[in-house]
């Protein structure tokens, strides 16, 4: 069982991770209220004059993807042991690591908006304009796996709140509703972050009082 500091901080990476990958990309989106039919020169402009956020914001998500690495190992070691046998685990791991592919694919599309400043032209203006208007459905599947994998083992063995399970339940639906899937990805990354909240809560609690809950939920 790792130390309980460690679990706080790798819980609380968690929280860190899903604010900033949330709040980066909506800021980013700012410049892409331009059209995808506006003339070449104002979406160049646009980017040249973000160039520094996307700079700044690929460098804030590659820390991301770093602490949502950490979150995801300590949520699938925690899946592992209460609910042992069970494909949670793996289903939360598959999703996450999906998840962190597609912020990385995100990234790079990111660092590429910072070359129109430099000169790369309106073509790749446009490519990264309509890739960021859409990108969010790239999320929606891989997080709502990883939610509703966690969901289930929270419902079922009852080792954090229910109610953080039934909520993951709606959030699962949103995010594959076909008019929210973007929507619904934002959804579970706000569910991502309070779950990293109860996991650094009941990590805080007695070694004890938490073997105790595992060895109870594990004989039900």
């Amino acid at each position: 069982m790792p130390s309980r500091s460690f679990a706080v901080l790798a819980a609380l990476a968690g929280l860190v991770s899903m604010a900033v990958l949330v709040t980066v990309p909506s800021l980013q989106c700012l410049a892409c209220e331009t059209s995808l039919g506006a003339p070449d020169e104002q979406i160049e402009r646009v980017f040249r004059d973000w160039a520094s956020t996307f700079y700044w914001g690929a460098y804030a998500e590659l820390l991301a993807v770093f602490l949502f690495t950490w979150f995801l190992a300590h949520l699938v070691g925690e899946l592992r042991r209460v609910a042992p046998g069970q494909v949670y685990a793996t289903v939360a791991l598959l999703g996450g690591g999906l998840f962190a592919a597609g912020v990385l694919v995100q990234l790079a599309l990111t660092l590429a908006a910072t070359t129109v400043a430099e000169g790369s032209g309106a073509t790749v203006a446009h490519l990264v304009l309509a890739v960021a208007y859409n990108f969010a459905f790239v999320y929606a599947a891989p997080v709502a796996a990883l939610v509703m994998a966690t969901s289930l083992a929270v419902v079922r063995t009852r080792w954090l709140p229910r109610p953080l399970g039934w909520a993951g339940f709606v959030a699962v639906v949103v995010a594959l509703a076909w008019i929210t899937p973007g929507i619904g990805a934002v959804a579970g990354m706000v569910w991502i972050a309070a779950l990293s909240v109860c996991l650094a809560v009941r990590a805080v609690r007695p070694s004890g009082q938490r073997q105790a809950a595992v060895d109870a939920v594990v004989m039900e």
